[in-house]
């Protein structure tokens, strides 16, 4: 049972981008092309969003993720191979591999820091208003946001950047605890809801809200028809082994 401001108000042009199941996003086709300029938050080891992003439209993209590291992909490796699991040991060599070769282009940059809320810029942290000006304040920029919970640090700093802004593609973590931030960040945020899907990694938290969710935006969607029924015909369980999660919206 979702609060109604999680629903959009249509259905909308959309497609995915990224990996089936979870990974991959359900985002407006409009937004992904008129988009001048990517910024990710929240890498690990996938980049499929990024890459199949770029293939469909070949801007610039900077990532963020402070927890990406030579070793970080040592560990998966070699774990995998203690263990004879020998099929995933092989596709975490050619991850990497791919990996690195995406990131060492100019146009692709990995930035290893978190973000924090404006003010809070250090070492080991990056300000979101320092973001902002690495891309030389470039309207039409596209947001994925996907950081365990510190997303909620920065709602305010993307809304007080909208007009920047072409679309997002954000997780809500304990999105149960949190319904009032979300609700004030899509009433003010200035883009419409155009989708919403729930990670079936999570569960039913307080209220009978999933505690995961997946929402994307959009400066000027198309529409499709006023009707909207979920889930959409391009959603994947995030989870494929495990029970899709529901959603009913409160009148």
């Amino acid at each position: 049972m979702l609060p109604k401001e999680f629903k959009p108000d249509a259905l909308f042009d959309l497609l995915r981008v990224g990996k089936n199941n979870d990974g991959g996003y359900l985002i407006c086709k409009k937004s992904l092309e008129e988009s001048k300029f990517l910024l990710s938050f929240g890498i690990s080891d996938d980049f499929s969003f990024e890459e199949n992003f770029k293939k469909i439209n070949n801007i610039k993209i900077i990532s963020f993720d402070p927890t990406v590291s030579n070793i970080f992909f040592l560990k998966k490796i070699i774990k995998n191979l203690l263990k004879l699991n020998l099929k995933i040991f092989y596709h975490n060599i050619i991850n990497y591999i791919k990996f690195k070769k995406f990131f060492d282009n100019k146009n692709n940059i990995l930035i290893k820091k978190k973000i924090e809320k404006g003010g809070n810029a250090s070492y080991e942290h990056f300000d979101f208003n320092e973001i902002i000006k690495l891309t030389n304040y470039s309207s039409s920029i596209f947001l994925k946001i996907d950081i365990e919970g510190d997303e909620y640090r920065i709602l305010d700093d993307i809304i007080n950047n909208n007009k920047l802004i072409e679309g997002i593609a954000i997780e809500f973590h304990d999105a149960d605890l949190h319904t009032d931030k979300i609700i004030n960040f899509i009433n003010k945020i200035n883009l419409s809801l155009v989708h919403v899907h729930p990670n079936n990694y999570s569960t039913y938290g307080k209220g009978e809200i999933v505690s995961s969710l997946e929402m994307t935006f959009s400066k000027n969607p198309k529409l499709i028809k006023n009707e909207v029924t979920f889930p959409h015909e391009l959603d994947q369980k995030n989870n494929p082994d495990a029970e899709d999660l529901k959603i009913v919206f409160k009148v």
